[in-house]
């Protein structure tokens, strides 16, 4: 464990939750379970639409909108710009994209073995994964967005908290 803590220093996460929630930062503002019930209902807008090509795109574009915003932020915040900061980017989208992988190369080794069950819970793991890591990007640019608009980081999701709840109360 050691090793991996030292690890993730190198990238400036100063223990393994620091790093999570870097992976998942809905997590900060209780709002994963919100985003990975609308990220199931994705799953079942693709098995009709056929939008799986479109997640691609948009995370594709969320990669490049929150490196873009994290950069802007940074420089309205004074930090400087570093390796260090761009590896983290890097690695996120590294982590990301290996769990998009694994999950669609399972769900092609299980349709070609005809091992139906399977091949539809990987395709559909790998639908939702690539749902829920748009859907955490988009909180994180919405955090970025906060800053470069001279908020607190929080104020736009809390206000779409906000709105969420007055919506489903």
């Amino acid at each position: 464990m050691n090793h991996l803590i030292r690890l993730l220093r190198t990238f400036d996460f100063h223990d393994v939750t620091a790093f999570g929630e870097s992976l998942v930062p809905s997590h900060r503002y209780g709002s994963t379970t919100v985003l990975m019930i609308f990220c199931a209902i994705w799953v079942s807008i693709d098995k009709v639409f056929g939008l799986d090509g479109a997640a691609f795109i948009a995370l594709g574009m969320v990669f490049f909108a929150e490196l873009t915003t994290g950069v802007v932020a940074a420089h309205i915040r004074g930090e400087t710009i570093s390796s260090v900061k761009l590896s983290r980017f890097s690695l996120k989208v590294a982590c990301y994209l290996v769990m998009i992988a694994v999950s669609y190369l399972m769900a092609q080794s299980f349709t070609n073995h005809k091992d139906d069950v399977a091949a539809v819970a990987f395709n559909g793991m790998h639908i939702f994964l690539v749902a829920q890591i748009v859907m955490e990007n988009i909180v994180s640019i919405l955090e970025n967005l906060a800053v470069i608009n001279g908020k607190d980081k929080s104020a736009w999701i809390s206000k779409i908290q906000e709105k969420f709840n007055a919506l489903i109360n």
